[in-house]
């Protein structure tokens, strides 16, 4: 069984000592988390991160191992471990509330929507996590906070506002309305398209100004994404970053995440997976996904709208692919779920 330990990897790594397996023993279950003990040192796991069937065979006093397994740490019990008492009878189990009160903290309604909130990401009941999170939580913004944290950026309200701004914000609204009147030709001939160039070439032009505030705000925005993505609980490698492009007078920012599969295709080719969010004036917002291993394509389309004259353009973007040296092996397009917009932040987070 999988898991993720925030924080305890080097410490958990000098416990091994160069062993291949360490061994433990279960501590103390409660209704929330499971405490384990390996030599001197002591883990919470919050009991939500194990499968059901790991958390039924975990009992005070049963035997563990902690072990590496493809980057990630996985517990399981100590083969030929006695079972656990049955619960509710050597085992003491406690509900959220007196859990909290075990940390000398008043379980208030926000006080519990907190440690939900953590254990639903796997965090254990740490005071100092409640405590730091609280003040959130009072003020409505725990969503905004436990992302932050999730990412491992401080709370502090600026970041806490952008996340918020992030989450509410449609995402096909423009960086700048009348960008162009304020930027000379050659920058606007390099954001004709959304790519590289024009990133690069915007951000040695701009660094003062409204557009300098927004772009400094892109880029915060685009290292909490990338954060989210690279946050521990999977194995591949994630890279998101934005495209700065003008459309009409206004600037837009196209966004992608390149994900690394950590699997290969038929010939041994690594898969890449390339997820493309495009807000377009014909189409609406359009999302692309891209699988693409060694010169081999596969491509999916979406389209707020209008997606009948998008498919109808799949000849040239195909005849252009294969200029280019590149096979597309399948495309499939169609319309874009009404769910999927709103949620664009979310995908590229997570």
């Amino acid at each position: 069984m999988r898991i993720r330990l925030e924080g305890l990897g080097p410490l958990l790594t000098e416990l091994l000592g160069g062993r291949q397996v360490l061994l433990g023993q279960v501590q103390r279950l409660t209704a929330a988390s499971v405490l384990l003990r390996f030599g001197q040192e002591e883990v919470e796991l919050a009991l939500e991160e194990l499968s059901p069937e790991l958390q039924a065979a975990l009992g005070e006093g049963v035997a563990v191992e902690l072990h590496r397994s493809q980057g990630a740490w996985a517990l399981r019990v100590k083969p030929g471990a006695p079972l656990p008492a049955p619960r509710g009878q050597e085992v003491s189990l406690q509900t959220l509330a007196e859990a909290l009160v075990a940390l000398d903290l008043r379980p208030t309604e926000e006080v519990q929507l907190v440690a939900k909130g953590l254990l639903e990401r796997g965090f254990p009941l740490h005071r100092e996590y409640l405590l730091a999170l609280l003040p959130w939580a009072e003020r409505g913004q725990l969503e905004e906070a436990l992302w932050l944290w999730e990412a491992g950026f401080p709370l502090t309200p600026a970041l806490v506002e952008l996340v918020a701004d992030l989450r509410r914000e449609p995402p096909d609204q423009p960086i700048l309305e009348q960008a162009a009147e304020k930027l000379p030709p050659k920058l606007q001939e390099a954001l004709r398209l959304p790519g590289r160039q024009g990133r690069t070439a915007l951000g040695l032009e701009l660094a003062e100004g409204r557009l300098g505030k927004d772009l400094a705000r892109l880029l915060s925005a685009e290292r909490l994404f990338h954060a989210l993505a690279a946050a521990p609980g999977g194995e591949n490698f994630a890279f998101v970053f934005f495209l700065p492009f003008l459309r009409g007078a206004d600037l837009f920012a196209a966004w992608a995440k390149i994900t690394d599969e950590g699997k290969t295709a038929p010939g041994e080719s690594r898969i890449f997976r390339l997820e493309l969010l495009l807000p377009t004036e014909a189409f609406g917002m359009v999302r692309a996904e891209l699988a693409v291993w060694g010169k081999e394509v596969r491509l999916n389309l979406a389209s707020e709208r209008n997606c009948r004259g998008l498919a109808a353009q799949m000849g040239e973007l195909e005849a252009e692919l294969g200029a280019a040296g590149w096979r597309l092996q399948e495309v499939k397009v169609g319309e874009l779920e009404p769910c999927a917009k709103p949620l664009l932040y979310a995908m590229i987070g997570k």
